[in-house]
């Protein structure tokens, strides 16, 4: 099976039980944008692995945005939710055509998917312009909590199950990292979803989110 194939309707449907969306609520994505904000105000965004086009709902307000995913599902499904303005179109990171340069790119629990990780830097180091903005979240699998993160993780194409010292060594390799923050997630009785940030338990949280600028 292609990896275009496998991340179809039914990867949503069975990685996410039919609640990607409930997984996924708004406020999760305000958070994030506001980390962005802090860094950058405007310019050419975009976001890498966009599924269903929740985060580009709310960064459409403040940059030019673009997205890109290897589902044809998932951008069918985006297409019908976002502004006419938000340009989509069909890829794989490591693979990008780098003709346009961005001044934000996203990847939202996406680079642990990828199996050539020097493709995936090289690419993103390609599209980004001088002083841009990379901005990542990855799950964990270290600290007290790795173990559940492990024993929960549903999804078959996890390739880098890795504990956040790789990350961090990773991205301080290719970029200069600007801000660290852990994620406390978790899905309650199949209805409510917590995602919430902190600076002070990084070092124990189930997933975290990097924000580094290209030399």
């Amino acid at each position: 099976m292609s990896p275009q194939s496998f991340f179809e309707e039914a990867y949503f449907s069975q990685v996410y039980r039919g609640d990607y969306l409930l997984r996924n609520p708004a406020y999760k994505w305000r958070a994030f944008l506001r980390q962005i904000l802090r860094h950058r105000q405007q310019g050419r965004l975009l976001d890498v692995g966009c599924a269903l086009g929740s985060f580009l709902k709310h960064a459409s307000q403040y940059f030019t945005c673009s997205g890109c995913d290897i589902s044809t599902y998932a951008l069918e499904y985006a297409r019908h939710g976002l502004p006419g303005s938000v340009d989509l179109f069909q890829g794989s990171l490591g693979e990008l055509p780098a003709h346009q340069g961005y001044d934000v790119i996203t990847c939202f629990d996406v680079i642990e998917h990828m199996k050539d990780l020097h493709l995936v830097w090289k690419n993103l180091q390609d599209l980004l312009n001088p002083g841009g903005l990379l901005v990542i979240t990855v799950p964990v699998y270290d600290g007290p909590l790795g173990w559940l993160v492990d024993r929960l993780d549903q999804d078959p194409s996890h390739i880098h199950r890795r504990e956040r010292a790789f990350w961090l060594e990773q991205v301080r390799s290719h970029f200069h990292l600007l801000d660290y923050l852990g994620i406390w997630r978790y899905f309650f009785f199949r209805r409510y979803y917590l995602n919430m940030l902190t600076a002070r338990f990084r070092s124990i949280t189930t997933a975290i989110l990097l924000i580094s600028e290209k030399a």
